[in-house]
């Protein structure tokens, strides 16, 4: 009886002490890398769709503008890192555009998940300019 409670206990202390250590090593380069990479991706995604002729019904003019203008966005965040970088960057980004357009049954029902996704993206880098 005393034996299982020994063991939950050692459990337990060794998750505690190694679970912070794992945090800890994902600094904040690597988790900005990861966010930066998944948002161009998504941003790729949604301009490919938006090309697409069974999508462009589903438009408006100000989504595409605004997809446009969130590309820009994030050619202008992916500029800060070095050439390498941005090349591992881009292909990293476009892989992932890539498996969201694998995961999407029918490309004409992400159009409004790209339009909040675009709106979100620039409002947000307006209100950091601001």
């Amino acid at each position: 009886m005393y034996l299982p409670k020994l063991r939950f206990r050692i459990l337990c202390t060794t998750l505690l002490v190694l679970l912070p250590v794992s945090l800890v090593a994902q600094d904040d380069s690597q988790l900005n890398w990861i966010e930066t990479r998944d948002q161009w991706g998504q941003v790729l995604f949604c301009q490919a769709i938006y090309k697409m002729p069974e999508v462009k019904t589903r438009l408006y003019e100000f989504d595409i503008e605004q997809c446009e203008k969130a590309g820009q966005l994030m050619i202008d965040e992916v500029g800060r890192y070095p050439q390498q970088g941005q090349v591992q960057m881009k292909a990293q980004a476009e892989q992932h555009a890539f498996l969201l357009s694998r995961n999407t049954s029918e490309p004409y029902h992400s159009v409004v998940a790209c339009r909040e996704f675009c709106r979100e993206l620039v409002e947000k880098q307006d209100s950091i300019s601001d």
